[in-house]
Order: structure tokens, then sequence, then C-alpha cells
């Protein structure tokens, strides 16, 4: 397999409604960020399945049940606007390991959500399929801990010639390219992180084909404190990104 690196420095986020239905070989990145008076949060009650209401009552923390509320209301939004089902009557089913999918879709559609701190992403494929990640930088971090036990030996030889933030900045992007491709092929996290090398040494053969030619990995600063990777095989020009707010107009219950 292939591997296509980019690093966008600059996201132009739509403010506009993509149109409905299918777009092709383009992938749709939504943005959400919670905030203390989140209107996904108010809908939870009214669009959420008994399925998705009993899990998020299982959380400790009112932080983590406010992001499994929000952030599956916002995919629920989402799935409704492209296609056409009202978005309490989707049926979202898991398969292997948890990672769900739209059983009464009118087209096939793929979907993988992350979130860290008050962001939550969700990525929407039409022909590909994706996986996404972000995570929130910690300054207090043990970014040296961390690599050693799960960065391939390319990654950490470069981790330790950099300083400062360009070595941040390059832990994270490694870290997100990690969890985005685990999270395409539905693996999910696993002890076999030092097997994958995204350090961009070697372009083919570091890990499973999966019945593709072709991985394309784009990196992006999602705010100064976050960081986000997406994984897809679909060319990294045709991701288009859009933001939560322009769901808010087109919503049905």
């Amino acid at each position: 397999m292939k591997l296509h690196f980019s690093n966008l420095k600059e996201i132009n986020r739509e403010r506009k409604m993509p149109e409905k239905g299918i777009h092709g070989d383009e992938v749709h990145v939504w943005s959400h960020t919670i905030h203390f008076d989140d209107p996904f949060l108010r809908e939870a009650p009214y669009l959420l399945s008994n399925d998705e209401m009993t899990r998020a009552s299982r959380y400790h923390f009112e932080k983590d049940k406010r992001v499994y509320e929000s952030g599956h209301v916002f995919i629920r939004k989402i799935l409704a606007h492209y296609t056409g089902i009202e978005a309490s009557k989707l049926v979202l089913s898991p398969i292997v390991n948890q990672k769900p999918i739209l059983e009464n879709s009118p087209f096939r559609l793929h979907f993988n959500i992350s979130h860290s701190g008050n962001k939550i992403l969700v990525a929407l494929g039409f022909n590909s399929d994706v996986g996404i990640d972000v995570e929130k930088v910690l300054p207090d971090f043990d970014m040296d801990g961390f690599a050693e036990a799960n960065y391939h030996p390319n990654e950490l030889t470069h981790f330790r010639t950099l300083q400062s933030n360009e070595e941040t900045d390059y832990f994270y992007k490694i870290w997100t390219r990690k969890e985005a491709w685990l999270k395409l092929t539905g693996e999910g996290v696993n002890d076999k992180l030092k097997e994958l090398d995204f350090s961009g040494k070697a372009t083919s053969g570091q890990i499973p084909p999966h019945g593709h030619h072709d991985l394309y990995m784009s990196s992006w600063n999602e705010s100064p404190e976050y960081i986000a990777t997406l994984a897809a095989y679909s060319n990294s020009s045709n991701t288009r990104f859009f933001i939560s707010d322009t769901l808010l107009n087109d919503f049905v219950i």
C-alpha cells in the first residue's frame, strides 16, 4: 500500500450546506465545539435511540455523558441532511469493534467520529471508508514515554531529533495518524502501534493493504490546541470541511 501524507496549513471551512445525496469521491469533515448551552444536547432526548440514551447514562462523569450525547446528535443531524431521513428515524447499528453503520440509508455511507476536550469531528465518505482522530495538545503529557512505548523505530528516531514546538507537532501528528488508521479499519486501539510506520520514511509495505493501493492521510491544526488527522482511500484534494453551525437551520426531528 502506498501512503500519501499531507499537512494542511489552512482549512477552508465552508459556511453553506453541501447538497443532499451522494458526493462521489469526496470526503466531508464536520467540526463541532461543545459549549455550556450546547444546542445538540437539548435535542438528545428527542433524537437519540433508547440504546443510545442508556449508553449515555452509564458514563460516570457528566462531561463524558455530554460528549457522547452531543456527538451522537451531531452524527444524526449530518446523516439526516445527506439521506433525507428524519434524524430520529435513522437506524444506527454497531458492527465489528462497535464501528457503526446506517442500516436504513438509501445509499452507502461511511462515517467515523472522534472527540477530545470540547472538540468533536465527524468524517463522512461516500466511496471511501474513513477514520478520523483529534487530540488536544496537553502541555504536561509524557510524550517521550508514550513515543517509546508506541512509536515505530522510524518515527521514534525522527521524533528524537526535534525540539520544542516541532517535537510536539510531530508527536501529535504521528499519534493521530495511528488512531485514524485504526479507526478506519475498525480495529480500535491495540498493542500493535509500534508496527505501524507513519513516519514517511518508507511509503509502501508498512501496513496491511486492506484491499486498497493508496491511503491518504491529511493532518491539520483544528485550532491552536487541537491536532487532527483524516485517513481515507480517497485523494486528499477531495476533502471538504464544514462547521456544525450550518446544520442548525437544516434540521429535521
